[in-house]
């Protein structure tokens, strides 16, 4: 293991922050770069034009409040552990960050700002869900390093050993590296997102699609943690309450999902959505106003007089 990276100073750069803030600039960097593109080809009046800087504020605002909630609820749930010395609360960097209390801040976080700038919810979300599993592959390399989150004993050749929570100053037997694995599957998680973004698609479906995927991916790796780094809560079944919340995850996901599907069609990026596509014109545009383009003349009388809440606020016009 290699919690330290290196010193400046007396004072100890550790690993697990170093990666997880890398992992937040790169996907950060990807989303912003994934918003250049739609504001170039998505037509005025889609909900897809998101411009870069919401995203920046987005991350900015959501790495404070996610590394919040994911403290205060890995603290909650091990307060036991807590409870004697409360100052190790404040000592992030020797790991204690739970992913669940994350995510959940972070959509907090994103429901604030989408409702403050009156930008669709789920437009930003989809960012966000592509972005994620990135960031968050890189960061449980951060795990790796800092020696932490790692699972129960293997034979697999594979396998690493860890410095031992239960045993200070002792190795665990060769473990499983939860940590790889969570990188591997979200690298894949992201890959698949990545291009299913550019089919058409309803503006939600990779949000919801990946609270199911990580529920999935969660419930399945937690069999090869519970025993080792994570507490049981029914032990004849091997069942922690990260089983139970990531099926919630995955019944919530798909019911999202689903319901998305029944309500919308799907459109592209190059498209605006059947239900502004498909306007009547509003009172007062005569079809001699109508463009070459019918779909950007409906996009425009949209913007002043249908939905305002598609305008992109953050957008400053120049002054006449």
């Amino acid at each position: 293991m290699h919690p330290i990276l290196f010193h400046i100073g007396h004072y100890a750069v550790h690993s697990y922050g170093v990666l997880i803030m890398l992992g937040v600039l790169l996907a950060t960097r990807y989303a912003m770069r994934l918003c250049d593109y739609r504001m170039r080809v998505c037509p005025v009046g889609s909900p897809r034009r998101i411009h870069p800087d919401v995203i920046f504020d987005v991350a900015f605002f959501g790495v404070i409040f996610s590394i919040i909630g994911a403290r205060l609820v890995f603290v909650l749930l091990d307060w036991g552990d807590y409870a004697a010395h409360p100052l190790d609360i404040f000592r992030i960097w020797m790991g204690g960050l739970s992913i669940h209390g994350a995510l959940l801040f972070a959509i907090f976080t994103l429901l604030w700002i989408c409702r403050s700038r009156k930008l669709s919810f789920y437009a930003v979300a989809d960012i966000g869900a592509t972005a994620w599993p990135l960031g968050y592959a890189i960061g449980r390399i951060g795990c790796l390093l800092n020696g932490c989150c790692y699972g129960a004993p293997t034979s697999l050749p594979w396998g690493i050993r860890f410095p031992d929570e239960d045993h200070p100053g002792q190795l665990t037997p060769p473990s499983h590296p939860i940590q790889l694995y969570a990188t591997l599957i979200n690298l894949g998680f992201f890959w698949w997102l990545t291009r299913w973004q550019k089919r058409p698609r309803r503006d939600g479906e990779l949000f919801w699609a990946y609270i199911a995927m990580y529920g999935a991916y969660r419930f399945a790796v937690e069999f090869l943690r519970a025993g080792a780094t994570s507490t049981y809560r029914i032990p004849s079944l091997h069942i922690t309450d990260t089983h139970i919340v990531s099926v919630l995850m995955i019944l919530i996901g798909l019911w999202g999902l689903f319901a998305l599907r029944r309500r919308y069609q799907a459109y592209a990026d190059t498209e605006l959505p059947p239900e502004v596509a498909t306007a009547p014109l509003p009172k007062g545009l005569s079809e001699e106003n109508v463009s070459a383009d019918p779909r950007e003349s409906v996009a425009t009388a949209s913007q002043q007089e249908i939905s305002p809440s598609l305008v992109n606020t953050s957008v400053k016009e120049k002054p006449s």
